[in-house]
């Protein structure tokens, strides 16, 4: 694993099985935003094994490597910070884009963004969607959250001050 801005650790387990395009285009983001790119510590935020048959890009044995990453940048919890790193992702190429606006991260609700180089997406007409609290519990007293559209999930996120 070779990269600018990262060291193996940061990607735990799957240090040797990420893909070097998605390495690059992280590097890149992060160069771009002047911003620590943060991988999630959730144990699914990078590869997992879910059979031959899904293609979701963390999904290593479809893939062979893993295509994907779910991540915080450092400092950016306002809507017009969010919607600035999504742009900047789709301008530097990822090919599929996520943001999350119901996660919890350190000091309480921050937004996380998912990050792929998908090779059945076209750089700069990525596959977009992100995911909103619902308002809603589960069974456990937890709550629950939907997918929804990208823009949806920016505009779900507060403004800034």
């Amino acid at each position: 694993m070779r990269t600018e801005n990262f060291n193996a650790e940061e990607f735990r387990d799957w240090a040797d099985e990420m893909s070097p395009r998605l390495l690059t285009m992280f590097d890149v983001l992060r160069y771009q935003l002047g911003r620590r790119v943060i991988i999630s510590p959730h144990p699914y935020s990078l590869g997992r094994n879910l059979g031959r048959d899904d293609m979701s890009a963390h999904n290593i044995d479809h893939w062979g490597e893993v295509l994907a990453g779910d991540f915080f940048v450092d400092g950016v919890t306002h809507r017009e910070a969010v919607e600035d790193v999504a742009r900047k992702m789709k301008l530097i190429g990822f090919t599929g884009i996520g943001v999350y606006s119901d996660t919890h991260y350190i000091d309480g609700l921050h937004p996380m963004f998912h990050g792929d180089v998908r090779p059945n997406e076209k750089m700069g007409d990525p596959a977009t969607w992100g995911r909103v609290f619902d308002g809603g519990t589960d069974i456990n007293g937890n709550p629950t959250s939907e997918y929804t559209s990208l823009m949806a999930a920016i505009q779900s996120v507060t403004t800034g001050v």
